[in-house]
């Protein structure tokens, strides 16, 4: 199967073939800079305030046959992750001279403001209004508020917006999956993502393979290499001009790295597969962290994140790790010869340090389908609710048999170089019976057995101090139901 050295995009039905260094160029540059594209804005460059939305599908994301739009930052998407998609930006919303209903519903609301940030709203509830459809579900204010958490409005008239959107008839929204759908195009498309991608601009490659055999074999020839998936790390990087990286390789053109699957025992999620597609299982099998997932991030973000990038991320302030520690998650491992699975107990080794060889890639997460009676409780503590990162974050899962506690974990992130599992606490619970007195004992013996640091999201009081009421909120939320 022969390289190719391009990469393939439509933006708004043009074909774009891109080559060479302008491969690592973030979408927003390209539209604004190159394709004079000037109604996506930018303002953070960090994927967080939404003014650059744009609206994306991929081949690899199809339903029936037909394109997915899912918005997206495109300040942080660099154009390699675009091979195979099509984007639709706010210009290709309207037809011809006719506005589209979102926007025809946001000048009638005065929902536009200063209007640097309204293209960004404009996208996002485009998507808000195509799922509705889609759907059959009705726009209501919760929804709405949660399709338009990645979006910030400096002038602060998010009422107007709010009532823009509800004021929407979806009986007038012409779906994107149908006007932008062309058989020839999806079929270019899904031939050409057959193709492994190698593009060389000078001392740097890009390497896009299709299967998971080429790309352990690139992992072994290039160890050093970054590997990536939604590249929502890599785009901030680039921006801020700390790339370090020769070599990048991005597992978005591998086709079984993008789909769940459930053995007897585990809920699998490979390394491809989307925080915003993830969350779609978690309701039914784990439903404490799909109500984590709503204030995790923006939808623009999970709609590109995925969970093992936030796993090999390893930052101690995750808030899906202490979540994975406590349910006893198996890390999949690859090399080209073998393959072995991790406890994510012993995959931190230290600050950003993983039990994972040079020649290795993680390949999908095993979450084990608990038996029996379980109680889990999430918890996330930071300065904003939504989109912000944590200061301090607590996950404790029970088993329980007769009444008492067979299994007991307990995580806390934020309080040291990784995500730290309490194990004196644990085993103290462990054979008594479940009750709120015992959780609120374990919050006067947590303060001697975390040891935080100060830092711009909280003193080392502020967050010992978190971890002691976050016991206790856990007890008296406890207290009501047991």
């Amino acid at each position: 199967m022969k390289n190719r050295s391009y990469i393939v995009f439509y933006i708004n039905e043009k074909r774009y073939e891109v080559t060479g260094s302008k491969a690592l160029t973030n979408l927003s540059d390209f539209l604004r800079y190159e394709q004079s594209l000037t109604g996506t804005k930018v303002v953070c460059a960090e994927g967080d305030c939404g003014a650059c939305t744009v609206l994306k599908a991929s081949v690899q994301e199809l339903k029936k046959n037909k394109w997915i739009f899912k918005t997206v930052n495109s300040c942080i998407l660099p154009l390699f992750s675009l091979d195979g998609c099509q984007v639709i930006t706010v210009e290709g919303l309207q037809k011809k001279s006719d506005l589209h209903p979102v926007q025809k519903a946001l000048v009638k609301k005065f929902g536009s403001q200063c209007g640097y940030c309204t293209p960004g709203f404009v996208c996002s509830m485009v998507s808000l209004a195509e799922d509705a459809v889609l759907e059959g579900k009705a726009i209501t204010e919760k929804r709405t508020k949660n399709y338009l958490t990645g979006n910030l409005c400096r002038c602060t008239g998010y009422d107007p917006i709010v009532r823009a959107a509800l004021s929407i008839n979806l009986g007038d929204i012409e779906v994107l999956q149908d006007r932008y759908h062309h058989a020839k195009v999806m079929k270019e498309l899904k031939n050409l993502v057959k193709n492994p991608v190698e593009i060389n601009a000078m001392e740097f490659q890009v390497f896009l393979p299709t299967t998971l055999k080429k790309a352990l074999q690139y992992k072994k020839k290039y160890p050093q290499s970054r590997i990536v998936a939604g590249a929502t790390d890599l785009g901030v990087a680039l921006n801020k001009g700390r790339l370090s990286y020769q070599n990048v390789m991005s597992l978005q053109n591998i086709e079984e790295l993008w789909n769940i699957s459930q053995s007897k025992k585990s809920l699998i999620i490979p390394a491809r597969v989307t925080l915003s597609e993830l969350q779609k299982y978690l309701e039914k099998f784990f439903p404490e962290l799909e109500k984590m997932l709503n204030i995790f991030a923006s939808l623009q973000i999970k709609n590109s994140g995925t969970l093992i990038g936030n796993v090999v991320n390893a930052s101690p302030i995750s808030d899906t790790i202490p979540f994975l520690l406590v349910s006893d998650a198996l890390i999949e491992v690859r090399s080209l010869n073998k393959k072995r699975f991790i406890v994510i107990d012993e995959f931190y080794l230290g600050y950003k340090k993983l039990n994972l060889k040079a020649n290795e890639i993680v390949t999908a997460i095993h979450l084990p389908l608990h038996q029996g009676e379980q109680i889990s409780k999430l918890y996330k503590v930071s300065l904003r609710k939504d989109l912000d990162i944590s200061a301090v974050t607590m996950a404790a899962r029970f088993e329980i048999k007769n009444s008492n506690i067979k299994e007991a974990r307990l995580a806390f992130g934020g309080v040291g170089p990784t995500v730290l599992r309490l194990k004196k606490i644990e085993k103290k619970w462990t054979g008594q019976k479940l009750t709120a007195e015992l959780i609120k004992e374990a919050a006067f013996e947590v303060k001697d057995l975390v040891n935080p640091l100060s830092d711009v999201r909280g003193s080392k009081e502020y967050r010992l101090q978190l971890c002691q009421n976050l016991l206790k909120k856990m007890s008296d939320e406890l207290k009501a139901v047991l």
